[in-house]
């Protein structure tokens, strides 16, 4: 059913062009006489998660005295706001870790063993072993190893080699 000004009868309040202040006001009477019509005909709302969403949003807007209209009490919407924030960031943890996955302690362990075992060798030496052994570690992964176990790096060499 059309009102007069051509909106159709399922336009929301949010979405509606401009209208004069008296159209507004008389539309939000008419919705609020038919809530408290089903609500005597309704004794328990089923609110799905969406209607929750939509309320607990639209609330965030109301000034605090106006959520006694509400057909819920304040601290449920409250508790579907913290509901709703707490599954966003649930969604985080979830998801895969970023960045290099750490490595094993059977593998410090032996970079810790070739490192005390040969003393000479630097972290591109350890590296190159390691890898024939398949592991696959970077030098900075072994330098920070190492660092962590406070082994000294190798010597520096300051002849040429020969």
């Amino acid at each position: 059913m059309d009102r007069p000004g051509g909106h159709g009868g399922g336009t929301h309040l949010a979405l509606a062009p401009v209208r004069d202040r008296a159209a507004d006001q008389a539309e939000l009477l008419v919705l609020r006489h038919q809530v408290r019509v089903l609500e005597r005909q309704v004794k328990v709302v089923g609110w799905r998660q969406g209607d929750r969403l939509v309320l607990a949003d639209l609330a965030r807007r109301l000034p605090r005295p106006a959520w006694s209209t509400l057909l819920v009490k304040p601290d449920t919407v409250l508790r579907w706001h913290r509901e709703l924030v707490r599954r966003k960031w649930a969604t985080f943890a979830g998801r895969p870790r970023r960045g290099r996955p750490s490595i094993s302690e059977e593998c410090r362990g032996l970079i810790r063993q070739l490192a005390r075992e040969n003393a000479r060798w630097g972290y591109l030496r350890l590296k190159g072993e390691l890898r024939k052994l398949g592991f696959e570690i970077s030098a900075s992964t072994i330098r920070r190893v190492l660092r962590r176990h406070r082994i000294a790096p190798a010597p520096r060499r300051s002849a040429l080699t020969l």
